[in-house]
């Protein structure tokens, strides 16, 4: 139950970053220019976090490699798409699309992980693409 409602608060927060991203990028600041000050905010932000809280900076390698190619992957050619359509289409159509994302999760978590994929899991992913659907479609 606590991972639920640590999840519902990321995503209240996650909700809460397009609406900040579109008024800055309403400027003049390019989306590639967004993502620099954006990883470099959250890079500092978490390095003196670690330093506070004492956490360890020794980690296997093969963990790092992984995880920074899931950065890379995310935080860079993920938000630059991203950024790249807050910037020139609506926040009220952009986001949904882009929290279709646990739909594309969930399909790979079965394809590559190996993880089941129930009728419960099947059903939910197709509210998420109707969901999609409805939202992309009612901008006309």
């Amino acid at each position: 139950m606590k991972e639920v409602l640590i999840a519902l608060l990321s995503a209240i927060v996650w909700g809460t970053a397009p609406l900040i991203f579109k008024i800055g990028l309403k400027g003049e600041i390019s989306p590639l220019a967004g993502i620099f000050f954006h990883n470099l905010t959250a890079s500092v932000v978490a390095l003196i976090t670690m330093v506070i809280i004492r956490e360890s900076f020794s980690y296997p390698l093969r963990d790092v490699a992984i995880i920074s190619f899931g950065g890379f992957v995310s935080g860079f050619l993920g938000l630059l798409l991203y950024y790249k359509a807050i910037k020139i289409g609506e926040v009220s159509v952009v986001a949904p699309i882009v929290a279709s994302s646990p739909l594309w999760a969930s399909v790979f978590a079965v394809l590559i992980l190996g993880e089941s994929f129930s009728l419960l899991k099947f059903a939910g992913a197709v509210l998420v693409v109707v969901g999609v659907i409805l939202i992309t479609i009612s901008r006309a």
